[in-house]
């Protein structure tokens, strides 16, 4: 029986041969990933119906990455809690102040081609990068901390075949954003996105995790990518060494096939109050901006802080905007400080922060009524930065470098000299 890769993933998490879109199966997550803004209250349903151990504490990451650096009393008390749980559970990884989540868990190599992942925040499809079905069960994930296992309806899948030469201030953002403009999201509804095509081929493995982790703001369950040699390299630097792929078989049956051409593809904006409320750059090029983020899960990696600082190199950020800069992870501000790229950042005008969530969280930088920001984070709903009455706009970090200089929504491509990529 011809399967895709969600449905191999999934035949293998259930114990059966084979599954297909829409049947009912109870899965076994190889890994289980949380933050602690719900590790202590999930631990706390728990205990309350007289459940005091975990199933299998060993395959569990906790990462205390939205409320740091701590800025409250009930933030401290919770990071506390959070790190005396997970030591007395044995819980497998515990990660303090070391970065976001879902970046952090695939730069340590914890997660595989092939394996199943639930996660309790919504990028966590983000792991789809490296080959892995990753998705978000939000307090669900209290049931596999009890049990090991959790029931699910397989997804369908929707191909997304991206092929052409990426143009210069053009990104993975980009392709993900178009992808939300062609699939509406009751199509995108109980479906995994998997992109393929010689474009995805040439994204490293962090501008992958753009394309998987904001798949889910489309209405998907995940975004996935197949395992390829890229992978296999990545893996391996990290470690980690004879990893199979996993890929969908040439005669799976898809929910949709979507084609994008990458060539001809203009850098595009989330307009508020939602993600999937997507246009060109070139038609919202008369919005002022005070603020511009550069930062997240889905971008604050090598890749984007690289075109970011290619494109703010012997150029200033406007006078009336405020820059802020936040890698994913402490090895990604690490390396970033090692190639300069912090420095020449600085240099045009932005400030550097602790790898954290926090303008993303709403936890950091905060917004004042009418306040306009740019912002490479996850979301744009209204309140999400501070005031219900700022707007977020949300765009690849070349498109946010081009906004910070300009003082206003800018085409990076001007910008972008013919080598970054």
């Amino acid at each position: 029986m011809p399967q895709t890769l969600v449905e191999k993933v999934l035949a293998r998490a259930s114990g059966g041969a084979a599954v297909k879109p829409g049947s009912i199966v109870w899965a076994t997550p190889d890994l289980t990933t949380m933050p602690e803004l719900s590790y202590p209250a999930y631990v706390k349903r728990l205990k309350d119906v007289g459940i005091h151990e975990l199933a299998h504490p060993e395959r569990i990451v906790v990462a205390i990455d939205h409320e740091t650096p701590v800025h409250s009393v009930a933030g401290a008390e919770r990071i506390r809690l959070t790190k005396s749980l997970a030591r007395q559970q044995k819980v497998g990884h515990l990660f303090d102040g070391e970065g976001i989540t879902h970046p952090l868990v695939v730069e340590r190599g914890l997660v595989r081609p092939g394996m199943f992942v639930a996660g309790a925040d919504t990028h966590t499809s983000g792991l789809g990068a490296v080959g892995a079905l990753a998705m978000a069960f939000s307090m669900e994930v209290a049931m596999v901390m009890a049990t090991g296992r959790i029931w699910l309806k397989v997804p369908g899948t929707i191909r997304v075949t991206v092929s052409g030469e990426l143009r210069p201030g053009v990104g993975a953002r980009d392709i993900v954003m178009k992808a939300m403009s062609l699939i509406g999201e009751d199509e995108a509804s109980y479906c995994v996105v998997e992109y393929t095509g010689d474009t995805v081929s040439r994204l490293t493995v962090p501008e992958r995790m753009t394309l998987c982790g904001l798949s889910v703001d489309m209405g998907a369950d995940a975004g996935v990518v197949p395992a390829d040699e890229v992978t296999l390299q990545y893996l391996e630097r990290a470690g980690i060494f004879g990893a199979t792929p996993v890929a969908s078989d040439a005669d799976a049956e898809f929910t949709r096939e979507v084609v994008i051409d990458a060539a001809h593809l203009e850098p595009h904006v989330s307009v508020p109050p939602s993600p999937t409320n997507v246009c060109k750059v070139s038609d919202v090029s008369d919005v002022v901006i005070q603020h511009a983020y550069i930062g997240s899960c889905a971008s604050g990696n090598m890749a984007e802080l690289r075109a970011a600082a290619a494109i703010l190199k012997g150029r200033k950020v406007h006078p009336e905007v405020q820059l802020l800069v936040i890698p994913a992870t402490r090895r990604v501000h690490e390396q970033a400080m090692k190639e300069g790229i912090l420095g020449e950042l600085m240099e045009a005008g932005a400030q550097i922060a602790a790898s954290t969530c926090g303008p993303c969280f709403g936890g950091l930088a905060q917004l004042a009524p009418g306040e306009v920001r740019i912002s490479t984070s996850t979301r744009n709903d209204p309140g999400r930065m501070g005031s219900t009455e700022a707007r977020i706009y949300l765009a690849s970090a070349m498109t946010v470098a081009a906004s910070a200089i300009s003082g206003r929504i800018a085409d990076p491509r001007p910008f972008a000299s013919g080598g970054q990529r």
